[in-house]
């Protein structure tokens, strides 16, 4: 019975030992397959001027009789194309923004305080006819006499003037590059400062570009200067910023 005892004690520090070292040689493994590393990211900006305008305005147009209304909209909007035109603003860089009809209701007579509510069906007193233009102009210097000339033509709202590039694509190659190299030198400066060596890049993840568009005078200043019949509306269309990021993981090691 003892010496039954002793194999059964005997066998299971055999099972005790071999079972550690599983689990070192399973630890080694995974300390292979998850090397330490090192991540970083870089922002590249460039800046540029912009060769494209896109200015946006429209035609409004209000009254009683829905038919005048819309007759009197498409006259206005026709003259404003053919100024256009006259300008050398091709009929492809055209574009109807947005177009609506909106219908005008009579105010709601006040009620007193003791009287009943009492529901009332809105009483329609007339429309309002709204035609957007977003138009396309690769001509800079010609910006501001498109402004004026439409206004004065018939459009009668003004929104802003957005500044941008015919294609963004060189620029944003030229941001991303400058992002990678700002993440390597990132990564060199933090290996030297934690007295490790960079063994190998693992990962390289593109954040995206943009492209932060510039946006002129806004509406009211520019109508006014276009109704006050000045020569050419002044514009200045500034430099646009094209960003990107890129981030990068290193394996890292001891030196």
């Amino acid at each position: 019975m003892l010496e039954i005892n002793r194999l059964l004690i005997v066998f299971g520090l055999l099972l005790a030992v071999l079972s550690i070292q599983d689990v070192n040689r399973a630890w080694g493994v995974e300390a292979q397959h998850n090397p330490p590393t090192l991540s970083v990211t870089g922002e590249g900006r460039v800046q540029l001027a912009p060769d494209k305008a896109i200015v946006n305005l429209s035609v409004e147009t209000a009254g009683e009789s829905l038919e005048e209304v819309q007759d009197e909209n498409r006259k206005r909007m026709k003259r404003v194309m053919t100024r256009l035109e006259e300008l050398g603003i091709k009929s492809e860089r055209v574009q109807t923004s947005s177009l609506s009809v909106s219908p005008q209701y009579s105010p709601r007579p006040r009620r007193q305080t003791n009287q009943p509510v009492v529901p009332q069906i809105p009483k329609i007193i007339g429309y309002t006819v709204s035609h957007a233009l977003a138009i396309e102009v690769l001509d800079l210097p010609l910006v501001g006499r498109v402004v004026d000339s439409a206004l004065q033509a018939g459009a009668n709202q003004f929104s802003h003037i957005s500044w941008t590039l015919q294609d963004n694509r060189p620029a944003r190659l030229s941001a991303l590059k400058g992002a990678a190299q700002k993440a390597r030198e990132k990564a060199s400066a933090l290996a030297r400062a934690l007295d490790v060596q960079l063994l190998q890049l693992l990962v390289v993840t593109e954040g995206g570009s943009t492209l932060v568009p510039q946006r002129s005078m806004r509406g009211r200043a520019m109508m006014s200067m276009a109704m006050d019949d000045v020569a050419s509306v002044p514009v200045a269309s500034g430099e646009l910023t094209v960003r990107a990021s890129v981030t990068l993981m290193y394996e890292i090691g001891n030196p």
